[in-house]
């Protein structure tokens, strides 16, 4: 009577409500538990020095400063350059990696070899990625200091793009790959050229692939520490090489490295909302009617 009942109200089965239910209440709970190291991270920022080391836990600070905030953006810890250089070596490298990846990627889809060819040369692509990037730092800095390199921007963002544009082909090819070659016999047959071909045909229908690889790129190059930390330890220092430093022989200092942190994961956050929404025009735009 009372599964009838709610029937009759809602118009749906009480198995599809259920289900409905089930699947919010998980929705919620992967929210809850993406967010919550981020809102734990803020409150740390704006917590008072003397409730860092306290027995039982303070998680809710009882009064709320910016002193953290205000020591790192002193004129002398130089956190505004640190920041200028994380968005130079981030947007250059996702710019090249993008660019040569995507042109790296399209010849290869295109070029007339045996399956097993293609297959083996994506795979030594995506072979670099398997390193793990202690086993590279040496050889990086070596490269660099060999070329007077050392501590500058252009060092990290070659280092980075050799970290990301591996990536941005094998990702690429894929979808390159699954496009249909008649939209470019067709492009062919209008007159364009392979580069027109390239730009005004093949790049709009992969756009929603483009911008993932750029997306995944940027956040791989922002957040990367080790060789920026070994390449780069002063002048072209990033955020995140300045974050460690946080870590003294005195002890850790909590409130700034949680300040700094924020400031880190804020630029990303607003990438990634941003980001969210041209994806989704692109896949709609990027549609092939048939």
């Amino acid at each position: 009577m009372t599964t009838h009942s709610t029937e009759l109200q809602t118009g749906r089965p009480l198995g599809e409500i259920l289900r409905q239910a089930a699947v919010v209440a998980l929705i919620f709970l992967t929210v809850f538990a993406v967010t919550i190291p981020f809102i734990f991270l803020f409150l740390n920022s704006v917590k008072p020095p003397d409730e860092f080391m306290t027995n039982p836990v303070v998680i809710i600070p009882s009064r709320f400063t910016l002193e953290h905030y205000q020591a790192i953006f002193d004129p002398n810890e130089d956190t505004l350059r640190f920041l200028f250089n994380s968005l130079v070596v981030t947007s250059v490298t996702t710019i090249i990696s993008l660019m040569i990846g995507s042109l790296a990627a399209y010849s290869l889809a295109r070029l007339k070899l045996p399956l097993s060819l293609t297959t083996l040369i994506a795979f030594l692509f995506l072979l670099v990625r398997f390193y793990p990037k202690i086993t590279t730092t040496l050889p990086y800095y070596i490269m660099m200091r060999n070329g007077h390199l050392l501590d500058t921007q252009f060092a990290v963002i070659l280092a980075h793009v050799g970290l990301t544009l591996p990536f941005v082909v094998w990702l690429m090819l894929v979808f390159f790959q699954e496009l249909p070659k008649e939209l470019e016999q067709s492009a062919m047959l209008d007159g364009c050229g392979p580069w027109r071909r390239f730009t005004q045909v093949i790049l709009p229908l992969t756009a929603p692939a483009l911008l993932t690889a750029g997306i995944l790129t940027a956040l791989l190059s922002w957040n990367e520490f080790l060789i920026a930390s070994s390449i780069a330890p002063n002048a072209a220092k990033t955020l995140p090489v300045r974050v460690s430093s946080f870590i003294t022989d005195k002890g850790i200092l909590w409130g700034p490295m949680s300040a700094m942190s924020s400031i880190i994961v804020i630029p990303m956050m607003l990438f990634g909302l941003f980001a969210q929404r041209y994806l989704v025009r692109g896949l709609t735009l990027g549609a092939v009617k048939g």
